[in-house]
């Protein structure tokens, strides 16, 4: 057995492909395109010859509205057609996210998701990490952010009339909203994800938002 290579490296890496033809067969909200490519070998021996569908999805935002006083994340329900067809919950718990804007600023762009959504507007935000949801289904890169907020503000509703948003806010106790991701109650990847994050790091980064807000002021 060889030894470790470039490619055994614990890391995402580049990849030479080449793209012979590019089709949109739908456009809409989440325009999907098939794509004839060719790449570079990676386990096989020669260059390998594909083809494969993509839903477009872009740049995207996920906020974890923390306040530090409570303690407690804001997290939102709602509809979702995708969980209603995998799973008996219709309607289940996320954290606020949505489209960034083209040419928006994405820390903008997570402000204002997280307004439209839970009627909060952050102190302070910060980008935490970023993710691919399903790199085999859509281009989608999600960014995550933190942001200071003060649940006091919520109002428990929240969402876009124009656009058929029906949204409820809630204010979880941090350590109650990972215990539901410990024990299965909860299936939203990018809330999953951001929980064991925030459980690790999201406190101290906290801080760190909350001490150049402060700073910011005194200026």
């Amino acid at each position: 057995m060889s030894g470790p290579t470039y490619r055994s490296r614990l890391e995402d890496q580049a990849l030479g492909f080449d793209v012979s033809e590019e089709r949109r067969v739908f456009d809409g909200f989440r325009p999907l395109d098939v794509l004839t490519l060719s790449h570079e070998p990676l386990g096989q021996s020669k260059r390998a010859r594909v083809r494969r569908e993509i839903v477009r999805g872009g740049r995207c935002a996920v906020v974890i509205p923390y306040d530090p006083e409570r303690d407690a994340v804001v997290v939102i329900r709602q509809f979702r057609i995708g969980a209603a067809l995998a799973t008996p919950h219709a309607a289940p718990l996320e954290l606020p996210a949505g489209g960034i804007d083209e040419g928006e600023d994405p820390a903008a762009g997570a402000a204002r998701e997280l307004t439209e959504e839970t009627g909060l507007v952050p102190s302070a935000i910060g980008h935490c990490f970023s993710i691919l949801s399903t790199p085999g289904l859509t281009d989608e890169l999600a960014m995550v952010f933190l942001a200071i907020v003060d649940t006091a503000h919520l109002s428990g509703q929240g969402g876009k009339a124009d656009e058929d948003e029906d949204i409820l806010p809630i204010p979880a106790p941090f350590e109650a909203l990972l215990d539901a991701v410990d024990r299965g109650a909860l299936q939203n990847g990018f809330l999953v994800t951001a929980t064991h994050w925030f459980a690790r790091h999201g406190r101290a980064h906290a801080k760190l938002l909350a001490d150049t807000r402060h700073t910011d002021a005194d200026l």
